[in-house]
Order: structure tokens, then C-alpha cells, then sequence
């Protein structure tokens, strides 16, 4: 199964218990917890789709060598013992030079459109929840974890092997 459609189930999984809790809690939780998960999950595929689009204009420049990926690949099929020895050297030699180089080289997909488009649409929609007097800040923050919370409990469930 591929990451993207694992992550779509267990964004669509969350999303189900926040709609069940907003059932329990009545008032404005409903219409709160959906806005805020919907503009979450925008800002979430806007920043996959703008560092996408940085690393494939990277590696089409050849700043950012092919081979250098398939080593990845391979070492995901050692041991996970061997793994650790070998990443360890390698995050090590990264100084806070090249750090910040890549920073500032990233500004392109950190400002791209569809994150400020996706931004703006959360703006928006606070303002939309103030002006009808529905805002309730609880609800509207479960709404907004429940995408960033999915993506670390799909890591956790795939590193046990649950799929």
C-alpha cells in the first residue's frame, strides 16, 4: 500500500472519531472540527505538493545526485542494527552551514502559492466562525490536530508493522 493512501485512511480514521466526539459535545463542535480539518489537510497537500516540486527541480538540475536516493533505498533493506551505524556518521557531518544553505534555499517551497492559498483559506475561515459568532477555539484545535496527529500515529503503526 502506497504512503499517500495509508495516510488518506488514517486522516479519513481521525476524522470519524472527531465527528463521533463532535455528535457527544452538540453545538457549533461539528461545523468547528470540520473547518479546521479541512484547512488542515490543505495546508498539509499544499506542503507536499511545493517540497515535491523543490526536490524534483533539484534532482533535474542534478543538485541533488540519484545515486544518493538508491543508497537510501538499499540501506532500508539492511537490518535495522546496520541502519543506525550508518546514519549516525552522516547526520553527524551536517553543520549548521549547510543547514542554514538549505534553508535559505527552500524559501521557494516555504512561500509557494498553494501554501499561502491554503494559509488564507484557514485565515478565512476563522474569520467566517467570529463573524457567525460559532467560533468555539476547543473544537477548532481538535479539528486542526487531527491531520498532524494521524501522520505521527501512521508512523508509529507502520514502524510496529501494523498495516
Amino acid at each position: 500500500m502506497t504512503t499517500t493512501s495509508r495516510l488518506v485512511r488514517f486522516y479519513l480514521f481521525g476524522d470519524v472519531l472527531v465527528v463521533l466526539l463532535s455528535l457527544f459535545q452538540g453545538g457549533d463542535w461539528l461545523l468547528n472540527t470540520q473547518m479546521a480539518f479541512v484547512c488542515s489537510l490543505l495546508i498539509t497537500l499544499a506542503s507536499f505538493r511545493s517540497y515535491h516540486t523543490f526536490v524534483e527541480r533539484r534532482v533535474d538540475a542534478g543538485l541533488i545526485p540519484d545515486d544518493k536516493f538508491d543508497r537510501y533505498y538499499e540501506d532500508d533493506k539492511e537490518d535495522d542494527d546496520d541502519e543506525q551505524e550508518s546514519v549516525a556518521p552522516s547526520v553527524a557531518k551536517v553543520g549548521f552551514k549547510q543547514s542554514f544553505q538549505n534553508l535559505a534555499l527552500s524559501y521557494k517551497s516555504a512561500l509557494s502559492l498553494y501554501r499561502i492559498l491554503s494559509y488564507g483559506v484557514l485565515f478565512l475561515a476563522v474569520l467566517f466562525l467570529i463573524r457567525h459568532d460559532t467560533l468555539d477555539a476547543v473544537a477548532f484545535f481538535v479539528g486542526l490536530s487531527v491531520v498532524p496527529l494521524s501522520s505521527f500515529l501512521s508512523v508509529l503503526f507502520v514502524k510496529k508493522g501494523f498495516e
